[in-house]
């Protein structure tokens, strides 16, 4: 492997809990008659902002504002906090050393990633970050991984995406390059279901598939 992807929240960065909790309250503040499971609130970690509330209304205002609201709560909370995940930053400095290209493919806007990166000692060893804004469409649609492929000049048989939802998977699979689950996930039955080519239980086992 000659390129590493990586999604960021759940993968990298110790962010889920974080943002069901503000989930959980943005949902109790403007939409209280919404009752949802753990289902749901772990599927919300593999979307869109617009794509979670937007499936629970119509009003786009609503939407919104309920989009500032999250994040204004979601910011507080990290800034009180934010770790990687164990042997990340070991893990990454090892794959560069091995000559590897390191990639982020997330759902967040760049600027929100690449500070998330900078809170957690990762973003200097990142090659490429792609974001919401960088791609039309969305995981599970392969662009946002085509996007960093092109950027990188990177061979998709040489390359594996790393992820800790089921959307990671199959937009890899969709991209025509390989995959990986963490087994640290809260959607590791709906990853496994997609049948990923790697399932991994810390991000140190990388160095073995490499």
């Amino acid at each position: 492997m000659k390129t590493i992807l990586f999604d960021l929240d759940g993968t990298l960065i110790q962010t889920p809990k974080i943002i069901l909790d503000a989930f959980k309250l943005t949902f109790k503040t403007y939409l209280p008659d919404v009752d949802l499971n753990d289902s749901e609130l772990s599927n919300f970690l593999g979307q869109t902002l617009w794509q979670t509330f937007g499936y629970y209304t119509d009003d786009e205002k609503l939407v919104d504002e309920m989009i500032n609201a999250y994040r204004k709560t979601s910011n507080e909370m990290i800034e009180m906090g934010l770790m990687p995940y164990p042997n990340a930053k070991q893990t990454i400095e090892y794959l560069k050393k091995q000559g590897c290209k390191i990639g982020i493919v997330t759902s967040k806007m760049k600027d929100v990633a690449s500070y998330h990166l900078k809170l957690t000692n990762l973003f200097e060893d990142v090659d490429v970050i792609i974001g919401y804004e960088d791609a039309e469409n969305h995981k599970p649609h392969p662009d946002p991984i085509l996007k960093a492929l092109a950027l990188l000049d990177a061979k998709k048989a040489d390359t594996i995406y790393i992820g800790d939802h089921e959307n990671d998977i199959k937009a890899a699979k969709k991209a025509g390059i390989e995959s990986c689950a963490v087994t640290y996930s809260l959607r590791l039955k709906e990853m496994l279901a997609e049948q990923p080519e790697y399932v991994i239980d810390d991000l140190s086992n990388l160095e073995d598939i490499v």
